[in-house]
């Protein structure tokens, strides 16, 4: 492949995942971000954010425990982290909460609605502390 044409080939490339970009940042940004397409093996689901409790990491799957179900998807902690937004705090390495669905906590777990516990470790426990009363200062 010559020069040019590969240029003009990274270009197009660019342009799209430039595309991409700004897309994805309107999941986040526009007035209606409550819904959240997710990637699985072998489809693409649209969830509604209020129905995740939480998600839980292992090793590269994610588990997304939903108030009907479970879906697992690859991808990173942070990247879902950063997806989720406002109203999800990740309290632990493998453990991201959505803070409607917390019921009470303590200095190392969370009891979510569905009455499961999920770990939070020592170093998160006053961030999380100070985020939930802010929410809840929110709501």
């Amino acid at each position: 492949m010559d020069k040019e044409a590969y240029s003009n080939d990274e270009g197009k490339t660019g342009s799209a995942f430039a595309a991409a970009k700004k897309e994805a940042g309107k999941e986040n940004n526009n007035g209606n971000n409550k819904m959240l397409l997710l990637k699985t093996k072998s489809r693409n689901i649209s969830v509604n954010k209020d129905n995740i409790m939480y998600v839980e990491s292992h090793r590269r799957k994610k588990e997304i425990h939903m108030t009907d179900g479970i879906i697992e998807i690859y991808s990173t902690m942070d990247e879902l982290n950063y997806r989720l937004g406002n109203g999800f705090y990740q309290c632990h390495r493998g453990y991201i909460v959505n803070m409607a669905h917390v019921r009470k906590y303590s200095c190392d777990s969370i009891t979510i609605s569905s009455g499961e516990l999920v770990y939070m470790s020592k170093e998160k426990y006053n961030g999380f502390k100070n985020s939930y009363a802010l929410y809840l200062e929110s709501i």
